[in-house]
């Protein structure tokens, strides 16, 4: 019975392989598949045939009448053969074929009315051959269609009325041709167009109305063509369109008002077009809009309100614009669903502490390749999510301690590529980043010194205050006396210059944010030049020197800690006021010359007078309310006595 069952279901399938030609192959479905040193169309059973595949055959001409004998034959497909010619009768007698595809064959010429009985044809697709124009009467029979591909040909242009019968056509692709313009009225009657492709074309511009009542349109792709201008209003009739693609044009410039009405958007490209400026009145209410793509652009800037009608936006991508050089405060102030953001190879130079202050969504953000110098200490502050943020070759010098402290979620970060200067200031920065390697994905690829020299490719990581001698003097213990007299000495060692900014930043170590945290401190240091002198451990003396440096000496009887053999001095400063911090000696001084030292000079007597006056004042209160006091005991001992003399 087993036997009898199977044999039963391979029957058909043996009665079928006796009618199948040599080099096909036939399926108990009705699908037939011939390949190889085949002429002509193959003499399979018309009664089991219905669909049909020719390809990499030797086929060159389809003769007419070839396919009348297949009467139940809805598919028809000649592929990858060398077939070039095709007869005016061919598809006669074969009416009730639904798709015929012809693609990847050698084909240049449609004889007018080869298709005049297929009215029930729904696909035709003649992409990949050598197509160099068509008949306005070609598809005037094709009441039905709904597909037609001509992607990949030679057509250089098309007559107004060649479309005109496809008023149930969805999908027309014309891609990778010729086209160097298009009629105004070539789309009107496409009243069910969805997709329209005509990318990879030399077309220059495109005439007002060109898509006016293609009012179901959802994909548009005009990208790889040479267009130089859009009209005003162009986009306006598509209020269902989904996709637009203009990248990869010549536009300079585009309309104000150019994407409005288009509420249904959902993807726009505009990369790689010269775009010099956009206008403000650009983009009209998207709610929809996910991804926009705007990158290798000429734009050193954008309108503050590009995106602000965008609040669905989830990928952003503005980058390869090499003179992008500002971005407005508000850019994104209205992408509350912005998940990724790449401003990438651009040349940002610096960011507004508020530029990313209302992307609470944002998870990727990368800033790589830019020039960036710093951030501010609070840009990351509302961007909780944010998990990868790359920050390679920028120009890097510090980063605030602080930067990353409300970025909780951050566990990707690269740093590496920059020019990071190990002075004091960068302690912040590198504490943070000994503290949390796991988050940095670039660590052990050069996320190191840039200078100075002495610390090139040194690791930020392992930077501690010490290596960096931070402080305002960089100092050795040795042991003096506690009692000290000033005299004067003279410097015996080297002296070198270093700037004022190396002084300031001497002054933000943790010890002397702990020692002094006033204007006044950090104000201190504002000469041209520093001098670093270096004095011998023995010395005894106190010298006056041209530069105002002195240095105390010892009776050699006691250990007095507070003793260096290296002091850092501006020159020039007069010396207000000194005070003994941890082992540290901090001078706040004022430059000898100038409105600002006036100013600063008069402030610190000011204060010494209100002193003075106050201390006065407070020391006559106390006289006065001392006799006032020896006033009432009086005048109660005199009262206590009447009152005893009255009683008596």
């Amino acid at each position: 019975m087993w036997f009898t069952f199977v044999l039963l279901q391979l029957l058909p399938q043996f009665a079928l392989s006796a009618h199948c030609p040599n080099r096909c192959i036939c399926d108990i479905r009705g699908f037939a598949k011939c390949t190889g040193d085949i002429t002509d169309v193959p003499p399979l059973d018309p009664t089991r045939t219905f669909q049909l595949l020719l390809t990499d055959t030797n086929i060159k001409i389809l003769k007419d009448r070839s396919l009348q004998p297949f009467s139940l034959l809805l598919r028809l497909m000649i592929t990858h053969s060398t077939l070039d010619t095709i007869q005016p009768e061919a598809f006669h007698g074969a009416p009730q074929l639904r798709s015929l595809k012809l693609s990847s064959n050698a084909l240049s010429v449609f004889p007018p009315k080869v298709f005049s009985e297929q009215s029930n044809l729904e696909q035709l697709q003649l992409d990949d051959n050598q197509i160099t124009s068509i008949s306005s009467e070609l598809f005037e029979a094709m009441v039905n269609l709904t597909e037609l591909n001509l992607n990949k040909n030679r057509i250089s242009q098309l007559d107004a009325n060649v479309f005109q019968g496809l008023t149930k056509l969805n999908y027309l692709y014309l891609a990778d041709n010729q086209l160097r313009n298009l009629p105004k009225t070539l789309f009107h009657n496409l009243l069910q167009l969805k997709i329209l492709v005509l990318s990879s074309n030399q077309l220059k511009t495109l005439e007002s109305g060109s898509f006016d009542h293609l009012s179901n349109l959802s994909i548009l792709m005009l990208q790889k063509n040479q267009i130089r201008e859009i009209p005003p209003r162009l986009f306006w009739p598509l209020p269902s369109l989904f996709t637009l693609s203009m990248s990869a044009n010549q536009l300079r410039y585009i309309p104000a008002e150019s994407f409005y009405y288009l509420p249904n958007l959902t993807k726009l490209t505009l990369f790689k077009n010269p775009l010099i400026s956009l206008p403000y009145q650009l983009m009209g209410h998207m709610p929809k809009l996910q991804e926009l793509y705007l990158y290798e652009t000429n734009l050193s800037t954008v309108p503050w309100n590009l995106f602000a009608n965008m609040t669905n936006l989830h990928t952003l991508n503005l980058h390869f614009n090499n003179k992008l050089t500002y971005l407005p405060k508000n850019l994104f102030c209205c992408l509350p669903k912005l998940n990724k953001l790449s401003l990438k190879y651009n040349n940002l130079q610096e960011l507004d502490p508020e530029l990313f202050s209302n992307l609470i969504s944002l998870q990727i953000l990368m800033l790589n390749e830019n020039k960036l110098e710093s951030l501010p200490s609070a840009i990351f502050r509302n961007t909780s999510r944010l998990e990868t943020l790359d920050l390679n070759h920028n120009h890097l010098r510090y980063l605030p301690g602080d930067v990353f402290v409300h970025a909780m979620a951050l566990k990707n970060l690269s740093l590496s590529g920059n020019k990071w200067n190990c002075d004091c200031s960068i302690m912040g920065i590198a504490e943070w980043i000994h503290e949390n390697p796991e988050r940095i994905g670039d660590l052990d690829k050069g996320v190191t010194c840039y200078e100075p020299y002495r610390l090139e490719n040194h690791p930020l990581q392992t930077l501690t205050y010490e290596k960096l001698h931070c402080g305002v003097f960089q100092t050795t213990l040795m042991a003096t006396s506690a009692i000290t007299t000033w005299a004067p000495v003279k410097p015996t060692l080297q002296t070198s210059t270093a700037t004022s900014t190396t002084a300031r930043n001497a002054a933000t170590s943790t010890t002397a944010r702990n020692a002094a945290t006033s204007t006044t401190a950090r104000n201190a240091a504002t000469s041209t030049t520093t001098t670093a002198t270096t004095f011998p451990t023995d010395a005894s003396l106190l010298s006056s020197t041209p530069d105002h440096i002195y240095m105390k000496q010892g009776n050699g009887n006691n250990n007095d800690p507070v003793f260096y053999d290296t002091i850092v001095l501006d020159n020039g400063p007069e010396i207000v006021h000194n005070n003994r911090y941890n082992g540290w000696v901090y001078l706040w001084s004022v430059p000898s010359t100038g409105p600002y030292s006036g100013f600063m000079m008069a402030m610190y007597i000011v204060l010494l007078v209100i002193g003075v006056v106050l201390i006065v004042a407070v020391l006559y209160a106390l006289y006065r309310l001392q006799k006032m006091i020896l006033l009432l005991g009086k005048v109660t001992m005199g009262e206590n006595q009447r009152i005893v003399a009255r009683r008596m």
